[in-house]
């Protein structure tokens, strides 16, 4: 039984045509970049359910993943590792722009743990705003 059952297997590997060898490598390493903005979008949305739902203790946990990532980008564009895809010779304007983004998330969840459901909304919209001027900058 072990035999035919290896046999088998032998068959649909022989079978597979360089497009299937394809479909099964291994995907390229994602950015850190790509990462800190995937762990970015998971705290937004938690933020938004958060203010929705009235609960500002909520807030503050999805951020230290985007904090822990935003290291490992910063460490990526010291190497040379993040290719901006749009204006790449401003990268200083964009660490720049990070770095006011970063404290703007730092007074969003000062205002959080104070309970400051005014300050986490004007905060919230100060934030988009920067996602949205960023990417119109770096991405789009």
């Amino acid at each position: 039984m072990k035999k035919i059952a290896g046999i088998g297997l032998v068959l649909v590997v022989a079978s597979m045509s360089p497009a299937d060898a394809q479909q099964t490598a291994p995907a390229p390493a994602e950015s850190s970049l790509k990462i800190e903005m995937r762990f970015l979008d998971k705290a937004f949305k938690n933020l938004i359910d958060s203010l929705i739902f009235g609960n500002l203790k909520a807030v503050e946990e999805p951020f230290h993943a985007v904090h822990e990532a935003k290291v490992n980008t910063e460490k990526a564009l010291k190497r040379g590792e993040i290719k901006l895809p749009k204006n790449p010779d401003k990268a200083r304007e964009f660490v720049r722009m990070d770095g006011e983004f970063h404290r703007h998330l730092e007074d969003l969840l000062e205002a959080a743990g104070k309970g400051d459901s005014k300050g986490v909304q004007r905060m919230t919209v100060k934030l988009l705003n920067g996602c949205v001027q960023c990417h119109a900058k770096f991405r789009n």
